[in-house]
């Protein structure tokens, strides 16, 4: 067989191959790196998100129990106004009904006679 000079040898192609195989698993060492630092980030992104929704529901819970007591307290002022004859002054009122504590004007006057 007459060989080419250009055309590469039996020895030539198994270096070849041999550089190829390990730029592949330099390759392949690289992205195994990159999948571990990526779990660690997505643990603690987890953890952190964890973290987030509890302290969401904590201020939930919180904001319920807050509109709760400021409605049995708006209810006591009410009452105290009433029994004294004394009305609230009209930023109050205002609160009271945008908070739905308090009839609107309509149906209050609609009630009376």
């Amino acid at each position: 067989m007459n060989r080419n000079a250009l055309d590469p040898g039996p020895a030539e192609t198994c270096n070849e191959f041999q550089r190829r195989i390990d730029r592949l698993l330099t390759e392949l060492r690289t992205q195994a790196t990159d999948i571990e630092h990526l779990q660690t980030l997505n643990e603690e992104l987890e953890t952190r998100t964890n973290l987030l929704h509890n302290e969401v529901s904590r201020l939930k819970r919180a904001q319920r129990t807050n509109i709760q007591e400021l409605a049995h307290v708006a209810a006591a002022l009410v009452s105290l106004s009433k029994a004294k004859s004394m009305p609230l002054d009209a930023t109050t009122v205002g609160i009271l009904r945008r908070r739905g504590w308090l009839p609107s004007r309509g149906r209050t006057r609609a009630g009376q006679p």
